[in-house]
């Protein structure tokens, strides 16, 4: 998977974005610093158990790209 390449500090709550690890999160809160973002994991397919609604910080190296649902 090829990374997107966008700015952490411009993102706003509620934007979802995929990991590298295959991960859905959607971010609750960026404190704006260009490297953790405040989010809940919407999907996880290696730890279900993270889907638990809690907030996790994610590292930015970790995040490869906006999530978009497919219909």
């Amino acid at each position: 998977m090829t990374a997107e390449t966008f700015n952490l500090i411009e993102i706003e709550p509620g934007a979802r974005l995929r990991m590298a690890n295959g991960a859905v999160v959607e971010v609750v809160e960026n404190p704006g610093d260009g490297m953790w973002l405040f989010c809940r994991y919407l999907a996880h397919p290696a730890n279900p158990a993270l889907i638990d609604g809690g907030e996790h910080a994610v590292f930015a190296q970790d995040l490869v790209a906006y999530y978009e649902e497919q219909s």
